[in-house]
């Protein structure tokens, strides 16, 4: 009996340390009357397949569903190795945006995020993230 609830103890603890590893990610830069939201649901992002979120607001705090987001990611380039760099756009998905980031390799990536309304000009915001 002792033993079993002490492997019982065991493994819960050991589920609830895989669960905190697996958090979430979420970062906020805000550029002209625009604020960007890039979200993902694990972090540090994996290798491979990772669903990203873009959430973008007005100054009035107000969604913004009218514009066309693009997506730059990307990993410097190191010795010996070229640059690593991927565009996508963006789809509307669920009051945002969302797409795909497929990473190739463990490291410090950068996402830069474009915002266009209309003919307005919009800087892009940067983002670090980190794939293990």
């Amino acid at each position: 009996m002792k033993k079993s609830m002490m492997l019982f103890i065991i493994a819960a603890l050991a589920m609830f340390t895989a669960a905190g590893c697996t958090k979430g990610y979420q970062a906020q830069k805000t550029a002209g009357d625009l604020t960007v939201t890039l979200s993902a649901g694990s972090y540090p992002l994996i290798i491979g397949d990772n669903a990203m979120t873009i959430k973008i607001t007005d100054a009035s705090g107000k969604a913004v569903s009218d514009a066309k987001v693009g997506v730059r990611y990307y990993m410097s380039a190191m010795p010996g190795m070229a640059p690593m760099e991927y565009n996508v756009e963006a789809a509307p998905q669920g009051g945002g945006y969302g797409f795909t980031a497929t990473i190739a390799m463990e490291g410090g990536w950068r996402v830069d995020v474009n915002v266009v309304r209309g003919d307005k000009p919009s800087p892009t915001m940067t983002f670090n993230v980190d794939a293990r």
